[in-house]
């Protein structure tokens, strides 16, 4: 069942699943959504275009369990005051951020921050607490079924949203994104964040979620990925095709996890 109004795609799934989206247009440089999202966050830096009514919402519908993915909870994950060494240098990085501080005196305003938006959001995970239900998660080695996911399958529901995007004042590009698309044997989403500071670095976070039809949890890959242009050949560093420069990058971290979301 597909509906559409507006805004709002929704589309249920095997009658088990509720899949949402919703797309909004960007949040202005000034107003009061804005200013709560600066306070919430504790930092007047936030990437040039943010998406604040763009979600995916993924709900269980026996339980109510629910899966998100919003850009609110993605800047939250962002190490806003992580140490200077930590972010990527370029020759125009200070002078950017010297433009970003408008004047303004204050000493915490002007320490260094990932001026990248860096994020390592996953995903939000919604319990039902008033019926005691909640995501059960499992540290596992079974791997993503590649094959699967390969075939040429119908598909039943398909959608693709920006949470934020930033071109880091023309060093770059900052992008978090995520697809959905529902198939007959099962749904499966990406969620990527990727970051190229132009001559420096790329860098990619994905997490990916795979349902297959019967199963009782939803198999979580999520893979960090980074190199230093330098180090990549040089037909690599100038492609702009993400899906080709991805497997030149070099594993940061790996993890996989079942999320059961039945009672075991």
């Amino acid at each position: 069942i597909l509906m559409s109004t507006g805004d709002q795609k929704s589309f249920i799934y095997n009658n088990q699943w509720a899949m949402v989206t919703t797309h909004g247009t960007i949040l202005p440089s000034e107003c009061s959504k804005r200013q709560e999202y600066e306070e919430t966050l504790s930092t007047t830096h936030l990437p040039d275009m943010v998406f604040d009514k763009t979600t995916l919402t993924v709900t269980y519908l026996k339980s109510n369990l629910k899966l998100s993915f919003n850009v609110y909870d993605a800047l939250k994950s962002i190490d806003m005051h992580t140490s200077d060494e930590n972010i990527p240098k370029v020759s125009m990085s200070q002078t950017w951020i010297d433009a970003r501080r408008e004047q303004k005196q204050d000493l915490d305003y002007v320490k260094p921050y990932d001026w990248t938006y860096t994020t390592k959001y996953r995903g939000t995970l919604i319990n039902n607490d008033q019926q005691q239900q909640q995501w059960h998660l499992e540290s596992t080695e079974q791997p993503l079924n590649l094959e699967k996911l390969k075939e040429q399958e119908k598909i039943l529901f398909y959608d693709e949203l920006t949470l934020y995007e930033d071109e880091l004042a023309d060093n770059g590009i900052s992008n978090l994104s995520c697809k959905i698309r529902c198939m007959p044997s099962g749904y499966f989403i990406l969620l990527r964040f990727y970051m190229r500071v132009d001559g420096v670095m790329i860098r990619c976070n994905d997490t990916r979620y795979h349902y297959e039809m019967e199963n009782d949890y939803i198999l979580r890959e999520y893979i960090e990925r980074e190199s230093e242009i330098k180090n990549l050949d040089s037909q690599v560093q100038y492609t702009t095709d993400v899906n080709q420069i991805i497997p030149y990058l070099s594993v940061k971290q790996h993890q996989l996890e079942r999320l059961y979301f039945r009672n075991k």
